[in-house]
């Protein structure tokens, strides 16, 4: 097809992988530093210092005050943000092409020099403090926390990527270092860039701005996906759990079998997603939305890690129609499960995939994030046209394997949150029907 999909690499000297992605007709680019670790890395007394070392290297750097880097992006219209996960960390920047040596000045600028000053440390504690309780605060995301500590219960993946308010205040400068020089050096860490730029520019842009040493010995700290022998699968708890919340609604999360991120299987289970739950014509929409009018919002989403994961249905209901919603939603994975789905479900989902990844593929930000993590997970790259492929060659059967996977097993991980009584909620069933 017509889209551009040649990715140029290299490792630099100092251990840092550099991928680029030429867009010729692409007024915007990005460029993106991923640090090949994340929360589940962290030791317990280290609970959410990834996420709190995000915070802080938007605090003052040797260069800059924190003011400066954000007024430094903003002036020219560009996009500064980062994101912690539990398996990396992410640091990126949009902006004009024009502006590229800009971007790439105050990301190396923010990520290696950052000074871990006293005050600011003390005062972004607070202000994840407050991030925690607007969690709290807010039903969906406190759910999603609650989901996953009780699906992986035990497990380094259950635990909440902020951390706890006790790890957080217990932060003091020195350990908050000694954590940072740990885990972020130019071996462990990918630069991914996007744009209407030429190759060799972005290899200077690269040089003369994270060409940074790194430290003697320093080698990644993740293996690529299939090669480390030594992963293994966290166990999952099909259990049932309530937060009790007086709410209006109650939110259901119904978390079925997943599969660790795999490039065939995952191609799999987003299709049967995108059948399921993955927009207004999917089954759970029509059938739980608009033919029972249960609900005002239900989708669902499958979650892939390296070892690891998860199908995920999310529903939100009156507390009066709670136990019916969550049955239907059970009847339709019972149906999946003994019925299948037809030749038109596939091919319309396979154009729904297709049409969102051409779509996706316009935009710089997408391509610098894809190919950031397929260097992470798999250490090579599926081009637009390899994925494409792989949707395609997509079979009946293949789907069908992946239902029995998913929802054979007769018991789900429920979690929810709301206004409902414990005698109402154990009568919830939690397996299929």
């Amino acid at each position: 097809m017509a889209i551009s999909d040649e990715l140029s690499r290299i490792v630099l000297p100092n251990g840092l992988t550099l991928l680029f992605q030429q867009m010729k007709h692409s007024a915007s680019m990005a460029v993106g530093l991923f640090v090949k670790e994340g929360s589940i890395a962290e030791e317990n007394s280290e609970a959410g210092y990834f996420h709190f070392l995000e915070h802080m290297l938007f605090k003052d750097s040797e260069t800059r005050t924190s003011k400066q880097i954000a007024s430094d992006i903003e002036r020219v219209g560009g996009i500064l943000n980062g994101s912690t996960s539990k398996e990396y960390t992410q640091y990126y920047v949009v902006a004009s092409k024009s502006d590229s040596k800009l971007a790439f000045d105050i990301l190396s600028d923010m990520v290696f020099r950052p000074k871990f000053l006293e005050k600011d440390i003390e005062t972004e504690k607070q202000v994840v403090i407050e991030e925690m309780r607007s969690y709290e605060d807010a039903p969906d995301d406190f759910l999603y926390d609650f989901y996953f500590r009780n699906l992986y219960k035990g497990s380094a993946y259950g635990k909440d990527i902020i951390g706890t308010k006790e790890s957080i205040l217990a932060i003091k400068r020195p350990k908050l270092k000694a954590f940072y020089e740990k885990h972020y050096y130019p071996a462990n860490m990918v630069l991914s860039v996007s744009g209407n730029l030429q190759w060799k520019a972005v290899v200077k842009l690269a040089e003369d701005y994270f060409s940074f040493p790194n430290p003697k010995g320093k080698v990644p700290k993740t293996k690529v996906m299939g090669k480390d022998s030594k992963d293994k699968e966290p166990k999952k708890h099909f259990s049932k759990n309530l937060e009790k919340r007086k709410i209006e609604q109650i939110s259901i999360m119904l978390g079925a079998n997943g599969i660790p991120r795999d490039f065939h299987g995952m191609t799999c289970f987003q299709t049967l997603s995108t059948i399921l739950g993955g927009g207004m014509s999917s089954r759970l929409f029509q059938n739980i939305r608009e033919t029972q009018g249960l609900c005002y919002s239900i989708y669902s989403f499958p979650t892939f890690y390296r070892s690891t994961g998860v199908f995920t249905i999310f529903c939100s209901t009156s507390k009066d129609k709670t136990e019916k919603c969550v049955r239907l939603l059970l009847e339709e994975l019972k149906n999946l499960v003994t019925s299948g789905i037809t030749k038109k479900e596939l091919e319309d989902a396979k154009s729904n995939q297709l049409g969102s990844m051409a779509i996706g593929s316009e935009l710089p930000e997408n391509r610098m994030n894809n190919m950031g993590l397929q260097e992470i997970y798999f250490g090579r790259y599926f081009s637009l046209q390899d994925r494409m492929k792989a949707v395609k060659s997509i079979t009946l059967e293949d789907i069908d394997k992946s239902i029995q996977h998913a929802f054979a097993n007769p018991t789900f991980q429920l979690s929810c949150i709301g206004d409902i009584s414990e005698t109402k909620f154990e009568k919830i069933p939690n397996q299929l029907l």
